[in-house]
């Protein structure tokens, strides 16, 4: 299984939006990652999609910064962070 192009491997921390700092536990037949939240245990897809419905797992918190409020900050930002992103993985669509 690959997050974002890495491979997953049991013993690698992880990062749930929902759920903080995890630890993947094993890799089920089907390609699901099982992570482990201190007891809680709960699986993911390649798309780091778990229980949620939508993505939630990284390697990483994703959250760089606090968002402005002017719509013309938020979008300098988010263009910002866009290309320094672009920069650090060069061929790779965000």
């Amino acid at each position: 299984m690959k997050l974002d192009g890495y491979d997953v491997d049991p013993g690698d921390p992880v990062y749930d939006l929902f759920f903080g700092d995890g630890r993947v536990t094993s890799i089920t037949a089907d390609g699901r990652a099982v992570v482990a939240f201190g007891p809680r245990v709960f699986t993911y897809d390649e798309r780091g999609v778990g229980q949620h419905g939508r993505r939630s797992l990284y390697w990483h918190n994703p959250i760089l910064l606090v968002p402005m409020k002017s719509e013309a900050s938020w979008s300098m930002q988010r263009r910002l962070n866009t290309a320094i992103a672009g920069e650090l993985r060069p061929g790779q669509v965000i």
